[in-house]
């Protein structure tokens, strides 16, 4: 045996032996399946889509589970409650992320704040995202989030009309990947075809499996990195992932500042330089980049799940579709689109963008958090170091919030009756039944993380959201693809989906018939690409300079 090897895996087996015989806790574990001597519950790990098992756990031993993976612990929060009073109230204490030594030293060699620690140089990164993705800057975009929905809608009207359904992925893709493109870089994105796509998609596939907690024994025993390259093909992989990432990355950062526009990598530029903040241009570039990958696996996909639930929840459009369009049909009309102005007036479109995140979390296992002390909860402990799983998925099924009929898709769930004090009757702008959103439901919403970790892109995500799912309803009936054979309607399963960090729908096919031809008249018949993109940057980074 190769001496390097044989030295490797015998401090496996004496690392696996001491981390099982740590010093046990001042108070009991919570509960959780049994483990076995040795290894844990290493044998009960999931193989793929963690969180069907966790939601089963959950049902077995309440909203705190505990499993113990190789001597590892693990700890799985199922419920809204727990999950604010363990992550969003403890402050810094559990705002760390587990060592996934494959992801985040290997793949992104530390330089991706989703996985950085609670450090100053996440507060470094976290302030730079926070001074482009705020509320205020976020509602600046709102004029370019418009203008790239009016151009999707005119790629659906013309790829993916036909009866047979189209899978049209690629379009949602397109359109928030020219939006972040053009804040961060100046330039759009047009062909939905563009090779950078196909990469940007294949960056995002890969991290999503990197990062897969338990899914890679280098994440365990990061000594095990010291093996032959031969016998640690992960190596090769994360390498690759990492140089092929940072090129792109790098070119855009150049085409961005010598670029004539406006964009956001000119003013993180000059604001790490005036304010003498420690961040080479390198580091900067490729955090950029990790914008874009959260805009494409967050936004890109939910607006996909909307898709799904049109055609799966409600495929003869008699459901929450008509009630949506009833809704938009009496504060806008046909004479033109729904518009950002008018979201106060269209409660049940915004309940549908609700009702999306919590269907369908594009996280369903959350990203992991690691707590740096022993901790102690509802008289549980919790051992310093150990993995926090915010289980989204069965949190976001949580029955004392959402009732019994979770799985369902029922926007309807987030409204109440509007301020009883208000006179309807006196009102310029008539509210579909003068409902409004509960907004002490949206706190339950998991797919954003918690407390120091909560995602700072989620006001960009649900303005873009809103508008696209406002503008689709408006536009076009939204069916099933056809199978021109059978006649019959093309089956989409509604849980079809990747396995990773995120939760992608599998490629299925659907109709998008215009309504009318009013529809085309709206649209004015042409692409968008002739806008003056210039002089938009340029008003939206005065309104950002602002700030």
């Amino acid at each position: 045996m190769h001496l390097a090897t044989l030295v490797v895996l015998t401090g496996l087996v004496v690392g696996v032996y001491l981390t099982t015989r740590r010093k046990p806790p001042s108070l009991p574990l919570p509960p959780g399946p049994k483990p076995l001597p040795l290894i844990g519950n290493i044998h009960q790990a999931p193989k793929s889509h963690g969180w069907r098992t966790y939601q089963q756990w959950s049902k077995e031993y309440g909203p705190i589970v505990h499993v113990n993976m190789l001597g590892q612990h693990v700890i799985i929060l199922s419920s809204t409650e727990v999950a604010h009073e363990i992550l969003a109230k403890t402050g810094a204490a559990f705002s760390d992320r587990p060592r996934l030594f494959l992801a985040t030293e290997l793949a992104l060699k530390g330089l991706n704040i989703l996985m950085m620690n609670y450090t100053p140089q996440f507060r470094q990164h976290q302030r730079l995202h926070a001074s482009v993705l705020n509320t205020t800057p976020a509602a600046s975009y709102l004029p370019l989030q418009t203008l790239e929905s009016r151009q999707l809608l005119h790629d659906l009207l013309n790829h993916a009309s036909n009866p047979a359904g189209t899978d049209v992925q690629k379009y949602f893709q397109r359109t928030i990947a020219s939006i972040i493109h053009t804040l961060l870089y100046g330039f759009r994105i047009a062909d939905p075809e563009d090779p950078m796509l196909g990469e940007l998609s294949r960056f995002n596939h890969e991290f999503s499996k990197f990062v897969q907690v338990g899914a890679h024994i280098v994440d365990m025993f990061p000594v095990l990195n010291n093996l032959p390259s031969f016998l640690a093909p992960w190596k090769e992989k994360a390498e690759r992932h990492f140089q092929d990432k940072y090129a792109l990355r790098r070119e855009n950062f150049r085409r961005a500042l010598e670029g004539e526009t406006w964009n956001i990598a000119k003013h993180l530029k000059s604001l790490v330089q005036s304010d003498k903040i420690d961040m080479p241009m390198d580091e900067l570039a490729f955090e950029l980049g990790t914008i874009i990958d959260a805009a494409l696996d967050g936004t890109a996909d939910s607006l996909m799940w909307f898709v799904v639930a049109c055609v799966t929840q409600d495929p003869e459009g008699t459901g929450f579709i008509a009630r949506a369009r009833e809704e938009i049909e009496t504060v806008v009309g046909r004479e033109r689109m729904p518009a950002p102005e008018d979201r106060g007036n269209l409660p049940y479109v915004s309940a549908i963008v609700e009702e999306v995140l919590r269907w369908r979390p594009v996280g369903p296992e959350g990203v992991p958090h690691l707590n740096k002390e022993e901790a102690a909860y509802n008289g549980y402990s919790i051992p310093a170091n150990s993995v926090i799983v915010p289980n989204a998925w069965t949190i976001s099924r949580e029955e004392s919030i959402f009732g019994p009929d979770a799985d369902s898709f029922i926007p309807e769930r987030w409204l109440v009756d509007a301020d009883p004090t208000s006179d309807p009757d006196n009102d310029p702008q008539p509210k579909a039944q003068h409902k409004t959103l509960n907004k002490a439901m949206l706190t339950s919403v998991a797919g954003f993380g918690y407390g120091r970790r909560t995602c700072p892109g989620r006001h960009f995500a649900r303005n873009v959201i809103w508008i696209v799912i406002a503008q689709l309803l408006w536009a076009f009936e939204i069916r099933p693809g056809i199978d021109e054979e059978t006649g019959e309607r093309i089956p989409v399963d509604p849980l079809a989906c990747t396995y990773g960090l995120v939760m992608r729908s599998l490629p299925f096919k659907a109709s998008f018939r215009p309504r009318g031809e009013w529809v085309r008249d709206a649209l004015g018949g042409g692409d968008t690409f002739g806008v003056d993109l210039e002089g938009m940057l340029e008003r939206i980074g005065a309104e950002v300079g602002k700030i």
